[in-house]
């Protein structure tokens, strides 16, 4: 009539309807996922390139493996440089090293594949065993021997490495008992940190993976290579001991081995 055409039916218009609505989610859905795919391998390279870093190494145990990445991704970040402020979004890698609650900053410009900042984010942590007295220094192994109190004997080592010599005892009160033996080479320190059985253990101790088992007069102990400083640590039935310095796990068994308590004060203590 009058030329005019015929109106689809609905359910045609509806079918068509949803095939548009259908096509549109389902390009939404590429590009969401085309995104995230983009995201994941700029966070991979970033942390690629953070970990090959020369400065982010010195900072981070990366090669001892010591470390977690605690957050990658992108970030805001200004900086203030020669040619003025500078502002973006980058991709932020942050580490944690083993034990600590401070964290490693590193931004990366992923255009450039350069690392533009890097800072520590330091958390300051109660220090362990705060709360006690100043420890008492004794210029003499025979003096830190007779001042203890019966039952658990100072241990000195007779076998020292032949750069040391000694420098005095530290004896600690509660809440953390304990002796500290200080040898000296130039600006090196060498400790025998000696606890008490009952005691609470020694609350600097190097911790870390990868620790050696070694021996030592029949009693199982640990070596740990820290970072400046190495660790051996043992206990026998007197006690729990560690020797912590800048020596080869072969010279600090040979010191450990040696290690005895002194019974009787008025007997030479080895110096």
């Amino acid at each position: 009539m009058n030329g005019m055409k015929e109106p689809p039916p609905s359910h045609i218009i509806i079918a068509i309807l949803f095939l548009i609505c259908l096509t549109a989610m389902s390009c939404a859905g590429c590009m969401k996922h085309a995104g995230y795919g983009d995201l994941e391998n700029r966070t991979e390279a970033a942390i690629a390139i953070a970990l090959r870093d020369t400065i982010v190494r010195e900072q981070i145990p990366i090669a001892s493996g010591e470390y977690e990445i605690v957050d990658a991704g992108p970030v805001q970040y200004e900086q203030t440089g020669p040619k003025g402020i500078f502002s973006g979004t980058f991709t932020a890698v942050t580490f944690r090293c083993g034990g600590q609650r401070s964290l490693y900053h590193v931004i990366i410009d992923d255009a450039d594949e350069t690392i533009v900042g890097r800072y520590w984010h330091w958390v300051i942590e109660p220090m362990p065993c705060s709360g006690g007295e100043p420890p008492v220094e004794y210029s003499t192994l025979e003096d830190a021997s007779v001042a203890l109190v019966p039952g658990c004997p100072l241990a000195v080592p007779s076998n020292i490495p032949a750069a040391y010599s000694f420098s005095m005892v530290r004896i600690y009160g509660d809440p953390c008992p304990r002796r500290d033996i200080v040898y000296t080479s130039g600006s090196d320190e060498l400790h025998l940190v000696q606890v008490c059985l009952g005691h609470p253990p020694y609350a600097f101790a190097i911790t870390g993976k990868g620790a050696d088992d070694v021996a030592i007069r029949g009693f199982c102990g640990e070596f740990v290579e820290g970072i400046g400083q190495n660790q051996l640590a043992w206990a026998d039935s007197h006690g729990s001991y560690w020797l912590l310095g800048d020596l080869s796990k072969e010279d600090f068994v040979a010191m450990a081995s040696s290690v005895e308590p002194c019974y009787r004060a008025k007997e030479p203590i080895p110096v």
